[in-house]
């Protein structure tokens, strides 16, 4: 019997901070768009969020304690991706509009969320088997079947949610890439990628209008452009709002009013019904307003420190499978982390992807939680090794 485990307080303290402070910005973000359009209780989507912040720290306190170790077995890997699988599937009939939440009683479920600790479970296994049996991983034989298990599970995510899909590929992307596929095999399934992801965007859209404020493109240059007019159909299409720069517009509004300290928690202006999703995806963009360029600083200072500890994990661990668990978590967490911001600022073009421990919802703050639980599981044990 070992002795008893030290946590890695420096993972484990920016975790804890920034999700505490997530919790008090859900309230501030969505009290007033909870009473005044959702005709609710100032309180009901920050005591949703409390309620799943205490199953999702229970689920990450659980696997904490239990050694990741125990998690590199077949059954452990393809019971939960079948499941996903078999979730992703139900859900394009049991939500044919969106396709992507189940609708049960006192909240939604979103398997797009369960899919992200499944496939970092999957590919840390697989490649740590394949190293396990054989020295030579790089052939074609060996990228294949993760990718096309990988690739399928993104495949029906991206029906409904591209932003989440384009996000699973990182974890997978990142293990492969570290564990030596060869290169021209690697290039190769990142410009197919590249290929899907544009019929994605082009078969819906309203996923082009998202992109077309990005890179300076209005419903105007298309028609006075020949080689724009292709796109006219197309967005001809769409039943979505005909203004799609207003949010990203609202979101840099709201970082630039905030100044160097901020209006102040609960000050915000943004909130008040001027930035969509506010407490959602677009959260950073109420932080920043009430908290300024100092509390944004402190911020993204504690995902850099999640980021540092969780490479420094890697770099410690000597175990295949917790190496590439390690990795694939913290190349997620923290992708996710940037591109929600990069989006907020205009860095990067709208997609609803949440502020992962920051941003309201449910499914993701739990599976998020859960992955800091596998993720402290192999940093508190990898003195061992």
């Amino acid at each position: 019997m070992s002795a008893r485990l030290a946590t890695d307080w420096k993972l484990f303290t920016p975790t804890v901070l920034i999700l505490a402070f997530g919790l008090v910005m859900v309230y501030s973000a969505s009290s007033v768009v909870a009473e005044v359009i959702y005709k609710k209780d100032t309180l009901d989507f920050a005591t949703k969020q409390v309620l799943f912040a205490i199953v999702g720290v229970a689920l990450m306190v659980g696997l904490k304690t239990i050694d990741y170790r125990r998690f590199n077995k077949p059954h452990w890997i393809f019971v939960p991706i079948g499941l996903v699988i078999l979730l992703l599937i139900g859900v394009l009939f049991a939500d044919p509009n969106a396709h992507r939440w189940y609708s049960l009683p006192g909240f939604k479920l979103q398997p797009s969320e369960l899919a992200k600790p499944a496939v970092i479970l999957f590919v840390a296994w697989f490649v740590a088997r394949r190293e396990g049996q054989r020295r030579d991983i790089n052939g074609l034989y060996s990228l294949a079947p993760p990718a096309l298990v990988v690739g399928s599970i993104a495949a029906l995510v991206a029906i409904g949610d591209l932003g989440t899909a384009i996000i699973l590929m990182v974890p997978a992307i990142a293990v492969f890439f570290v564990a030596g596929i060869e290169r021209r095999y690697f290039y190769m399934t990142a410009a197919l990628c590249v290929l899907i992801t544009a019929g994605f965007i082009i078969h819906k859209p309203y996923r082009l209008f998202r992109f077309m404020p990005f890179f300076g493109i209005t419903e105007t240059t298309i028609a006075e452009s020949p080689r724009l007019k292709w796109l006219a159909p197309i967005i001809a299409e769409s039943g979505a709002s005909r203004d799609p720069g207003y949010q990203p517009y609202q979101a840099r509004l709201a970082v630039a009013t905030g100044g160097l300290n901020g209006r102040g928690l609960g000050q915000g202006k943004q909130k008040l019904g001027y930035l969509p999703e506010a407490h959602n995806d677009f959260i950073f963009g109420a932080f920043a307003e009430e908290a300024g360029f100092t509390g944004c600083v402190l911020l993204i200072g504690g995902y850099l420190l999640i980021f540092w500890r969780g490479l420094h994990t890697f770099w410690r661990t000597t175990d295949r499978f917790g190496r590439y668990l390690a990795l694939g978590i913290i190349s997620l967490i923290i992708t996710q982390a940037l591109f929600n911001i990069s989006v907020v600022i205009g860095l990067a073009p709208t997609k609803g992807i949440p502020l992962p421990l920051f941003s309201y919802g449910g499914s993701s703050l739990v599976c998020t939680l859960a992955l800091f639980g596998l993720l402290f599981s192999v940093s508190d044990r990898a003195a061992e090794h």
